[in-house]
């Protein structure tokens, strides 16, 4: 009865660590959408230099990367969570 205790406590804590690393995924993942999205709102309504350009495109290309990054492991967080 103890043992059976134990791998119920257990596995609640491994889903509750799942649910906060799936809700602290998902909370990156907007905050780089909101940004992106800021990025390219300044880059079509003004006029920058081209060196600002340069900078913009180089840190949209980290960004589009980092969503990429947190799409996949939102995918892999809830086929864990299934």
């Amino acid at each position: 009865m103890e043992k059976l205790k134990k791998s119920k406590s257990l596995k609640k804590s491994k889903e509750t660590a799942l649910v906060v690393k799936l809700i602290k995924t998902q909370r990156k993942q907007k905050e780089v959408n909101r940004v992106l999205k800021l990025k390219h709102e300044i880059l079509l309504k003004s006029e920058v230099s081209y060196l600002e350009y340069i900078e913009m495109r180089s840190e949209l290309e980290r960004l589009n990367t980092l969503k990429e990054t947190f799409m996949r492991r939102l995918e892999k967080l809830k086929q864990l969570a299934k």
